[in-house]
């Protein structure tokens, strides 16, 4: 019997063997790249989006995180509050208070009976007032419990002889609910509403208004006062 024959049948097996187990881990390190390679494009693709608009025009978006989310839906309620709260006139009045109770906890009761013990309403219709409100700024700090935040904002009374406008610097805590609804849509409330207000610069004409530098009149931190509103 032929011994060497044996040991080349060997070696070839032996060989045969290396060569299946180096096919088999370049197999696996392609196939380990290539699913790698897919969840990145999967991830990518859930993380960005096309919007058409009405125009047809076609915007990339990008997906945000549920806490980003929520910062903006903190400002946007406050926004929504101030601009109920602190603009309206006559025939608005009440339906702007109303909706903005419905975004501030019991602090809004407070500064309904502020309202009241000046017959706010009355004042309106009897000065023939109306008040509106530009948003300068807002900023949400998530990392407090609860969530806090600083809104600062124009308010202008106009009257038919002119104009009076003033800074208002707020400072607020913001809580969630357990639900949302139609009158609240981002199921929050408002609390602890603090406010600043600067001294109220007048302008001659209608419809015309100049605003004054926020924070020279730092005694006057505390909830709003209705008879700090527009003109006498």
């Amino acid at each position: 019997m032929n011994l060497m024959k044996f040991k080349g049948a060997d070696d070839a097996v032996k060989l045969t063997i290396r060569l299946s187990a180096g096919y088999c881990i370049i197999l696996t390190i392609a196939f380990a790249s290539s699913i790698i390679f897919l969840i990145n494009k999967i991830e990518k693709a859930y993380g960005q989006a096309l919007v058409i608009d009405r125009q047809g025009e076609v915007y990339e978006a990008s997906s945000l995180s549920a806490s980003d989310m929520r910062q903006y839906e903190y400002m946007n309620h406050v926004k929504t509050f101030v601009t109920h709260w602190y603009a309206f006139d006559e025939s608005s009045y009440e339906k702007n208070i109303s909706l903005a109770l419905n975004l501030i906890g019991n602090k809004g009761k407070e500064l309904l009976n502020e309202y009241n013990d000046v017959n706010m309403l009355n004042s309106l219709i009897q000065k023939n007032i109306r008040y509106g409100v530009r948003i300068k700024d807002v900023e949400i700090n998530t990392q407090t419990i609860p969530v806090s935040g600083k809104i600062i904002f124009t308010q202008t009374g106009y009257r038919a002889r002119g104009s009076i406008s003033r800074n208002i610097e707020a400072e607020f805590t913001i809580y969630d609910m357990l639900s949302r609804s139609e009158e609240n849509a981002h199921g929050a409330k408002i609390e602890d509403w603090i406010v600043r207000y600067s001294e109220p610069v007048e302008s001659n004409g209608a419809n015309t208004s100049q605003a004054a530098s926020p924070g020279k009149n730092e005694n006057q931190s505390e909830t709003s006062k209705p008879t700090d509103h527009g003109t006498e």
